[in-house]
């Protein structure tokens, strides 16, 4: 049996949890900010932690699809035997789970494949909860929702996962890697001209290039080696991926550029060969005079994958130095 959220917590966490509801310090009633507790010794938020597990049945269920190819991945190295996953082109499945039948996409799962694997759970990525939710509303099967966006999203799915389905030494076996992964990129610290080293992230193809923040896969993992993603800093991006404004971008003088598009590393140059082509002002930026532009590899930049980090680390490491 799943011990409650509350007791995976240590005590300190607990005590302050318990004090944001206490009534020794009156709220500011004009205060929005609510405070959080202490991260736990893995960097999960125990506070979050408990928030996610609170969409969990208290027994484990016997047979879970997952609707998120990220969240797949993770059920895997936790051990916990999977019914049912995404159909995906862009996304790369573990060879384990080859031969797991297909639900159809993420986005948009064939609820007649799910009720057929008849699971105790739909496990999907936060992302999709409004076409997941929807579609499962007339079928009973209960479904649960994990953001997946950032690195510190997956560390959370893997702490969450692995406490939901008793896989707690397996969570921490992967967090372990995960933190190490981490400080690698911490260790980084990139620098141009003695500032830290100014970065735009790009993913698209053609006319559609997206700028991407720290909200991001990708931007995450740049946000980690003290690096500046320009995304937030300087073109005022509000949300993961935003409309790419030349002006402002020649402007935020990015010391490098690093592009990803799904469509793979020859069709992302040939797009950034005809960006640049038509739009001749690309090379007043610095990166692009300097020849500091370069394309990530989607397998481990494009979404997360916790078998691709450490060789996305190394790739970051070799264009951030």
């Amino acid at each position: 049996m799943r011990l409650p959220a509350a007791c995976l917590l240590p005590a300190a966490a607990l005590a302050l949890l318990a004090g944001l509801t206490a009534c020794s310090v009156p709220a500011d009633p004009g205060s929005t900010t609510v405070p959080s507790a202490t991260p736990l010794a893995d960097g999960v938020d125990p506070a979050a932690l408990a928030e996610a597990l609170g969409q969990f049945p208290a027994e484990p269920p016997s047979s879970v699809v997952s609707a998120s190819v990220p969240l797949a991945e993770i059920l895997g190295e936790l051990g916990v035997p999977v019914a049912g996953v995404p159909s995906t082109t862009t996304q790369q499945l573990p060879q384990s789970l080859a031969d797991v039948p297909r639900i159809d996409s993420s986005m948009a799962p064939d609820v007649e494949k799910i009720v057929e694997l008849a699971p105790g759970l739909v496990v999907a990525a936060e992302s999709a909860r409004s076409t997941v939710e929807a579609s499962l509303t007339d079928t009973g099967t209960p479904s649960v929702f994990l953001q997946t966006d950032t690195l510190a999203d997956a560390k959370l799915a893997v702490k969450t996962l692995g406490a939901a389905f008793d896989r707690q030494e397996r969570a921490s076996a992967i967090l372990d890697r995960l933190g190490a992964a981490e400080a690698e990129l911490r260790a980084l610290r990139p620098t141009t001209a003695g500032k830290p080293t100014k970065v735009l992230l790009l993913i698209g193809a053609a006319d559609s290039f997206m700028v991407m923040s720290d909200g991001s896969y990708a931007g995450s993992l740049v946000a980690l080696t003290g690096a500046d993603n320009i995304a937030g800093s300087q073109l005022g991006a509000t949300g993961a991926f935003t409309a790419v404004d030349l002006e402002k971008v020649i402007a935020a003088a990015p010391d490098v550029v690093l592009v990803l598009s799904s469509s793979g590393a020859d069709a992302a140059q040939r797009a950034l060969d005809a960006e640049f082509a038509a739009r001749p002002a690309w090379r007043s930026v610095p990166a692009v005079a300097d020849g500091r532009v370069h394309v990530l590899d989607y397998g481990r930049f494009g979404y997360t994958s916790l078998a691709a980090l450490p060789a996305a680390v190394g790739e970051l490491s070799g264009f951030l130095r």
